[in-house]
């Protein structure tokens, strides 16, 4: 699926978002009418991704009110980590007490109307798929590299993924009668929630301990192909946030005065911008004779003694 032009990214997280929390509604409460917890746990991963959602459309448009100033960097952008450590923690206590009361169902089991939970994760399942649709980003634009929207879209396509389980759950108890179905489907779908907390909060930590926004060996690599470029030292990448990537580096090139670098500098933008997504650069340029003068290791110890305290990130 692809749309040539549709709604912005924030449009697409809002409209999803309203038709998970109807999800969440339907299965939610037909889930507590019929008996199955296989359906709540189901409303429940709806609930997340309508609560993520939403904590990244705010966070979107809080840092579009904030620009970068001389105390804010980057202005607000990283306010979507804390979002997602928010979304991570709420993650963990549904899964929690979805598990907790699968294993009270086992020993348990209950009543369920299998005909009107049939028909509820049938209707939550044509609810997921029209999630799944809002949320595909828009063909040929910067919306297919948001990690937000594909994250959401991919959430939303494993939730499509759990409906059909659930529904399939309900038909076999129907020809079985094996009631322990329910809650064994429901700890699967809160394994599902737990491994979605995994990777929010992996991404997370990513971001927050500055990992490498991309392949800088392999971008190294790209960069030496570029005519008149003999070495690339100190390049550093990382992530503001999951949509705005930084990168600074330091190029050896073929050149001896400051006007020879700006053909440089625009093919060196251009290739990092469309391969690799970067959207703030900065460049140092650099002679063969200047490289050759220092180096380019980036030392920081924190146990030196405050007179002898030593950084270098480029010149000694």
């Amino acid at each position: 699926m692809a749309h040539g032009h549709g709604p912005t990214t924030a449009g697409r997280l809002g409209l999803s978002s309203l038709v998970f929390g109807l999800n969440f509604l339907v299965q939610g409460l037909g889930g507590l009418w019929t008996g199955s917890l296989g359906l709540v746990s189901d409303s429940l991963e709806n609930l997340n991704d309508a609560v993520v959602n939403l904590l990244a459309l705010g966070s979107i448009r809080v840092a579009n009110r904030r620009e970068p100033c001389d105390r804010w960097s980057y202005g607000w952008h990283r306010i979507e980590i804390f979002n997602t450590l928010l979304g991570v923690l709420l993650l963990l206590v549904l899964a929690g007490a979805v598990l907790v009361e699968a294993w009270s169902r086992l020993r348990h089991p209950q009543p369920i109307r299998l005909g009107w939970a049939i028909g509820f994760s049938a209707l939550g399942l044509l609810l997921n798929l029209a999630a799944t649709y809002v949320l595909v980003p828009a063909a040929g634009t910067g919306q297919e590299r948001d990690l937000n929207l594909r994250s959401a879209y991919l959430h939303a396509w494993g939730d499509s993924l759990a409906n059909v389980a659930v529904m399939a759950g309900m038909v076999l108890i129907h020809f079985t009668g094996w009631r322990w179905v329910d809650p064994i489907l429901a700890a699967g779908i809160a394994a599902l929630i737990l491994r979605g907390a995994f990777l929010l909060l992996r991404d997370a930590l990513g971001i927050l301990m500055h990992r490498a926004a991309f392949d800088q060996e392999e971008a190294k690599e790209e960069l030496l192909r570029l005519p008149g470029i003999l070495g690339v030292e100190d390049l550093r990448s990382w992530r503001v946030c999951s949509h705005l990537s930084v990168c600074t580096a330091h190029i050896i090139v073929d050149a001896e005065r400051l006007a020879d670098t700006e053909a440089h500098h625009q093919r060196i933008e251009h290739l990092l911008a469309t391969r690799y997504g970067v959207r703030h650069l900065t460049l140092h340029f650099e002679t063969r004779a200047m490289a050759d003068r220092h180096h380019h290791r980036f030392l920081h110890q924190h146990d030196q003694e405050a007179e002898g305290h030593h950084h270098c990130s480029g010149h000694d």
